[in-house]
């Protein structure tokens, strides 16, 4: 059966993937890339990784609700389009999470939320690539459905493969270090603790060599005598006198340049992420909405109000520290930044 929009895709589910949805998405990552890059505590990123979480978690379920419901809700270009916002997110929420496996309190069940968002993320990507030729609402169309990383090229056979085998491998490190954060250095440390309780260092006895039958006398040492030295006052050093007129002081910018660093390359990998997402939108050309309507309804104003958290930790933030070098609040906790 041909797909009656020709070569492009069915017309854009706006409550999944419309522009509201996606600037939310886009202006979320890039608040919380630089927040994490300028914080000097994990507490201050807390209520955007929170905010960021709870919509990656929501979007992954939402389409996969209506992608399997007996009547589907969104195609299979939609869920293409939900597929990289929910990995722009989830390369921001990972490494902006503090790099220790142990956090106290909040910041502990922050992680606990990031794995769990995690794998609903990668269920969703695995089963929507699994079943590609025949997701969404107008399985005719998808052979029509491309993705693109800097060009367009087929979703159903390049694309799924790429997809398929980075997800797997994205998987198979991820799972690795939460076995290595949360199972191998538990285990290690239980097994220290054993071994300095259990193994006891016994001293070696040494014996004391046989004692002569006449033992010569002892004669004590006079000690040497001491040599006096006058002691010599360095002399003076001298200086050419400068008038203050002609004094020149030397002022250094109190800028720390791995921020600036840092944050550069935040905006640069966010701005190649948010590029490919908008060419893999217009390179699918979705069919036009037979809805006159503007599309900044509720379902597209409602995501924007998501993004006053992180932006206000965000200019909080930047007013308290700017680009200068601040000495971190928690020494123990150390993070991990990038973005998207």
């Amino acid at each position: 059966m041909s797909c009656v929009y020709g070569s492009g895709g069915p017309p854009m589910n706006t409550d999944i993937s419309g522009i509201g949805v996606r600037l939310s998405f886009y202006l979320q990552t890039v608040f919380l890339g630089c927040l994490s890059a300028r914080s000097t505590s994990p507490e201050e990123v807390t209520g955007a990784l929170y905010t960021l979480l709870a919509t990656n978690t929501g979007m992954a379920v939402t389409a996969l609700i209506l992608g399997f419901k007996s009547m589907p809700e969104i195609s299979f270009h939609d869920a293409l389009v939900v597929f990289y916002l929910l990995y722009i997110s989830w390369v921001t929420v990972f490494f902006s999470l503090p790099s220790s496996a142990i956090f106290p309190g909040k910041i502990k069940m922050v992680h606990w939320c990031s794995v769990i968002q995690s794998y609903t993320l990668f269920a969703f990507a695995f089963v929507m690539l699994s079943t590609a030729p025949r997701f969404g609402s107008t399985p005719e169309c998808n052979p029509n459905a491309v993705v693109v990383i800097f060009r367009p090229f087929s979703a159903l056979h390049g694309g799924r493969i790429l997809f398929l085998v980075l997800t797997g491998l994205v998987v198979i490190v991820y799972t690795a270090i939460l076995y290595n954060d949360y199972i191998a250095s538990p285990i290690k440390r239980l097994v220290r603790r054993i071994s300095h309780r259990v193994i006891e260092r016994i001293p070696d006895q040494e014996q004391a060599p046989p004692s002569p039958a006449h033992p010569e006398p002892v004669r004590p040492k006079t000690p040497p005598a001491r040599e006096t030295t006058a002691t010599v006052a360095p002399e003076p050093e001298v200086y050419d006198y400068v008038p203050p007129s002609k004094r020149q002081t030397k002022y250094r910018p109190n800028i720390d340049w791995k921020i600036v660093l840092k944050i550069t390359v935040v905006l640069i990998l966010w701005a190649m992420a948010v590029m490919n997402t908008e060419l893999l939108i217009r390179w699918n050309r979705f069919a036009m909405s037979d809805d006159s309507h503007t599309p900044w309804q509720f379902g597209q104003v409602l995501p924007m109000f998501l993004v006053v958290l992180p932006l206000v930790s965000l200019v909080i933030t930047f007013m308290e520290n700017g680009f200068r070098k601040v000495p971190p609040k928690d020494d123990t906790l150390k993070f991990v930044i990038s973005s998207v």
